[in-house]
C-alpha cells in the first residue's frame, strides 16, 4: 500500500502530538517545554511558524520550524528545528520537508534560506541519514554550523513558478 505524505502547518491543536518527534532531537523534552517551544512559533500574526509533514492517516514523521526576519532588504527564512524521523521512510520524509522549506521560502518572499545544523536530526534505520548529506546534495553551503542556500526567484505568492520567470 503506498504511503503518501502531506506537509502542512502543525495547527495549534496538534502540537501535543507532535511531542514524540520533538524528542528525537531533545529526549528528556517534558510536554509542557515542548508547549512553551511550539508557542513561540505558533503565536498568531508571528513571524513563524511550524510545518508538519504527516502521514494520510495523520501520524506525524517530521516537522520544521521556522522565523522569517529581513537584514536589510534580504528577507531571510530560518530553520532553528528540522527533524525527520522513520524506520525506512525518513529520506522521503526529509526530502519533503526540504522541499517544502524552498517552497515556504519563495511564498514568503525570502531569498535566503538559512538551517541551524544544531537543530537538525534525521532518524532511520536504513539507510544511514545525515543532515550535511541531505542539504548537502540540495545545494546548501556549510557556513559555521548552518546550511546556508540562495533561494532562486520567480515563484508567485503561491509558491508556484510565474510564467517566464522561473
Amino acid at each position: 500500500m503506498p504511503r503518501s505524505f502531506i506537509l502542512s502547518p502543525l495547527a495549534k491543536t496538534q502540537a501535543d502530538q507532535a511531542l514524540p518527534v520533538v524528542q528525537t532531537l531533545h529526549r528528556d523534552m517534558t510536554l509542557d517545554e515542548w508547549r512553551q517551544v511550539a508557542s513561540l512559533f505558533l503565536q498568531d500574526g508571528g513571524d513563524g511558524g511550524v510545518m508538519a509533514c504527516e502521514m494520510s492517516d495523520g501520524h506525524i514523521r517530521g516537522l520544521f520550524c521556522y522565523r522569517v526576519s529581513a537584514e536589510g532588504m534580504i528577507r531571510v527564512l530560518t530553520v532553528p528545528i528540522f527533524i525527520a524521523v522513520g524506520l525506512f521512510d525518513a529520506a522521503v520524509t526529509s526530502a519533503a520537508q526540504a522541499d517544502g522549506i524552498d517552497l515556504l521560502a519563495r511564498k514568503l518572499g525570502c531569498s535566503t534560506v538559512v538551517v541551524d545544523e544544531r537543530g537538525c536530526v534525521v532518524a532511520a534505520t536504513a539507510p544511514k541519514l545525515d543532515a550535511a548529506g541531505l542539504f548537502g546534495r540540495l545545494g546548501y553551503r556549510r557556513v559555521g554550523q548552518a546550511f546556508v542556500k540562495d533561494v532562486a526567484a520567480g515563484f508567485g505568492a503561491e509558491g508556484y513558478p510565474v510564467a517566464g520567470r522561473a
